[in-house]
């Protein structure tokens, strides 16, 4: 995954659980035209949404041919909360695997067609029946993917491009398809046909440095103790190319967890660290530190919080 020139991200290391529910597909559906209900799930295998599935669309298109399955998708664009942010897309380097190979989504950021959000989601400053503009993205797959679509176990990643800035893993689920038109002959296929306007912007090719941060998405410290410090390492992964600068990747000193009204002080080790030379891959360390002395002086509790980590580019 790439991104260009100068960044800044967070990670929130948080929990999310949302009830979803959708319609089995009642039998193998006929060649034609679709929309389906999708949500995008956390990758852990929880079946629980992903934090990032309210930025998209909930009814995506599919159009099915005897051989493939072409899965049409929004996500919004700009989000609402930092309009300044992601300008080349909401989210990058789409990427479903399915059996062991990957298919790369199309994008586009041109048309941006407004459509009816479902959710709310305060952090992206997104709420149920906002009308907003959105990125359209597109990816071909095998038709035989239905059946793994409807059980949400069809893999993805995307760099989301909006306040995390790093890859996000999840897997896709798509139920309940209906036909948005055709006729069928008994016993034949569906016929449909459709006109679809096509814009292509063609880009000055234009040297640029690209380099890759990839910040844990989370960091689990476990039950705390109060008889030593408390110590969690973590790797920042940064991969550049045609680089001619420096990089440079700062977290704050210190920080604070809460649970409900109770707050726990952490340090983070990682500091200000740069890198200044192509790489395939460069692990920078860091360190969470909760004392002990803050453990004993803590209500017991879950305790969560967020790190900030900005990312700036310089060149020579």
């Amino acid at each position: 995954m790439r991104f260009r020139k100068v960044l800044s991200g967070a990670v929130a290391a948080a929990m999310m659980t949302t009830m979803m529910c959708g319609t089995a597909f009642a039998a193998e559906p006929a060649d034609g035209s679709y929309t389906g209900e999708i949500h995008f799930l956390n990758s852990n295998g929880s079946g629980n949404s992903s934090m990032c599935d309210p930025i998209f669309v909930h009814e995506a298109d599919v159009e099915l041919t005897a051989d493939t399955a072409e899965l049409t998708f929004y996500v919004a664009y700009p989000i609402p909360s930092f309009p300044d942010q992601g300008t080349d897309g909401t989210i990058k380097d789409v990427v479903f695997t399915v059996d062991g190979t990957e298919y790369t989504a199309e994008s586009d950021i041109t048309t941006k067609p407004e459509k009816e959000f479902d959710t709310t989601a305060a952090l992206f400053g997104v709420n149920a029946g906002d009308v907003l503009t959105t990125q359209v993205l597109t990816v071909d797959l095998p038709r035989d993917v239905l059946d793994d679509l409807e059980a949400g176990t069809v893999s993805a990643s995307a760099y989301v491009n909006v306040v995390m800035s790093s890859t996000q893993k999840f897997f896709v689920k798509v139920t309940n398809l209906q036909s948005t038109g055709g006729t069928q002959e008994p016993g034949g296929e569906t016929q449909n046909t459709q006109t679809m306007e096509i814009t292509a912007d063609v880009e000055e090719a234009v040297s640029e440095p690209e380099y890759t941060v990839t910040v844990p998405s989370s960091v689990t410290m476990g039950t705390l103790s109060g008889e030593e410090d408390n110590v969690s390492d973590y790797k920042v992964n940064v991969k550049a190319d045609n680089l001619g600068g420096a990089l440079t990747i700062t977290a704050p000193e210190n920080g604070s967890l809460t649970s409900g009204e109770n707050a726990l002080a952490f340090t983070n080790g990682f500091g200000t660290q740069t890198v200044n030379a192509d790489t395939e891959g460069t692990d920078l360390s860091g360190k969470l530190t909760v004392t002990a002395d803050a453990v004993k002086a803590a209500a017991a509790g879950n305790y969560t919080g967020t790190t900030t980590f900005t990312i700036s580019y310089a060149a020579n």
